[in-house]
């Protein structure tokens, strides 16, 4: 792990302390993104992420979607999974795997202004496997950084966005 990996993950830590297992918080405007726990909704997995978006240049402008590849470490700072294009979510020691449904997307915009949304995603069922076989929902919340420049490209042109966020991974039945 570089070290601006570890600085990186150490800003992450912070909100960490407070939220460990617990669902997290959220403000009131991102009540379409919240899950609740109940008998059949419990959260499984929170992890860090540390990564990039790729936006690829179209007609001049970047591209509103974007491609995710980032490390997800649990609150050890233990790498445990690798985020990629799906979005799919796969455990580096090859005990599970999941992909969401990402046009069913819900975003709330980052408080900050700057940063990518937030995220409520549905997983689809028939990918899921190993550890990540009962999970339904993943969350993606407290980004920072992420966003495609706002000026103008050139055809084939690629921009990598740092960005880090917290993922919630929720069993649903």
């Amino acid at each position: 792990m570089t070290a601006r990996n570890l600085c990186l993950l150490g800003l992450l830590a912070a909100p960490v302390a407070a939220q460990l297992l617990d669902p997290p918080a959220l403000p009131a405007a991102a009540r379409s993104i919240e899950v609740v726990p109940s008998t059949d909704v419990k959260l499984k997995f929170h992890f860090l992420a540390i990564g990039k978006q790729i936006y690829q240049c179209g007609n001049g402008a970047w591209a509103k979607a974007s491609t995710p590849d980032a490390a997800l470490h649990d609150l050890n700072s233990h790498l445990k999974v690798r985020h990629g294009a799906g979005p799919t979510w796969t455990m580096v020691d090859g005990q599970g795997a999941v992909k969401a449904i990402g046009p069913t997307a819900i975003h709330f915009a980052s408080p900050d202004g700057v940063s990518i949304d937030w995220l409520r995603l549905d997983v689809d069922r028939a990918s899921r496997t190993g550890l990540f076989s009962d999970v339904g929902i993943i969350q993606r919340l407290y980004t920072g950084g992420g966003k495609a420049p706002t000026t103008g490209c050139n055809a084939n042109q690629v921009y990598e966005s740092a960005y880090t966020g917290h993922y919630y991974f929720w069993i649903s039945k």
